[in-house]
């Protein structure tokens, strides 16, 4: 694109377009699979609000479209608040709302004690990656340590919830089988405000960087590629960075460099040709 500036015309190349999306390894995307899974299994138009952090980006592709509001930090959980009155008005969809645990400190608590005092039939879903990871990573009452690297005593998200008075249960986001399955029972089994804490870290913060969990492949002898049936689920719309589409072999490939080594896009693969390992170190 050209433009004049100081009497110069100067060009510049366009980069190529590139989506917004999360992290190889990021335990947001395998926590909305589930999540959006779990609400189309349920098959009541279930819906989800949203809150301010990283994994706002679920409003696009890179979480499957599964939130439909976002307004400001700890406003998730208060709209939902706000939705799960509605059932005497005869709305039947489960009710949603997302939150991240330095937001759930920030500004999640006060929407969850009005869930609770105004017995809300809503899930919050807290997305508790350990740090404050849209911004830097900055300390928060949930972990051991202050500003300044001295420690301090963390606060327990669990404790704060069951005490508020809500149901609280927890998952692993890379379980991604067993995660869907707990997401759904608490929607169809449980009612009023309740609390599902899915807890992973962050694929970037200090204690995970660099370290993989998984040795991860894909066996091109299981890999059907495109005649798999599933239109490429792995590469089209799970879509992590470190799953590739190789077009001159037909398949889905580890793109190693990238790679995390979370393991949860073994979970998602029909055919079961993701494979993984654990790491020995």
């Amino acid at each position: 694109e050209d433009y004049e500036k100081s009497g110069q015309i100067l060009s510049f190349t366009k980069s190529p377009n590139r989506e917004l999306t999360f992290c190889p390894g990021c335990p947001h995307r395998a926590s909305y699979w589930s999540i959006n899974r779990a609400l189309t299994l349920n098959g009541e138009n279930g819906f989800v609000c949203g809150d301010i952090g990283c994994y706002t980006m679920a409003i696009l592709p890179a979480g499957f479209g599964t939130i439909k509001t976002a307004h400001s930090m700890g406003s998730g959980t208060g709209v939902a608040s706000g939705f799960g009155k509605l059932k005497s008005f005869g709305m039947k969809q489960p009710v949603v709302s997302v939150c991240g645990d330095s937001t759930f400190f920030h500004a999640g608590m006060p929407a969850l004690v009005n869930a609770v005092h105004n017995s809300s039939d809503m899930l919050l879903v807290i997305l508790d990656n350990s740090g404050t990871a849209m911004t830097g990573f900055q300390p928060h009452p949930g972990i051991p340590s202050g500003a300044a690297g001295n420690e301090l005593p963390s606060v327990d998200i669990e404790g704060i919830c069951r005490s508020i008075g809500a149901k609280t249960f927890t998952a692993d986001p890379f379980n991604v089988a067993e995660t869907e399955k707990k997401v759904l029972e608490i929607i169809e089994n449980e009612s009023g405000p309740r609390v599902l804490i899915m807890r992973q870290g962050c694929a970037l913060s200090p204690e995970k960087k660099g370290k993989k969990k998984y040795n991860v492949s894909v066996d091109s002898s299981i890999c059907k590629g495109s005649d798999c049936g599933c239109n490429r689920l792995c590469t089209r719309v799970f879509r992590c960075p470190g799953l590739v589409w190789d077009s001159a072999a037909g398949k889905a490939v580890i793109d190693e460099i990238i790679c995390a080594g979370c393991g949860g896009c073994a979970d998602i693969c029909p055919s079961g040709a993701i494979k993984r390992s654990e790491v020995v170190l």
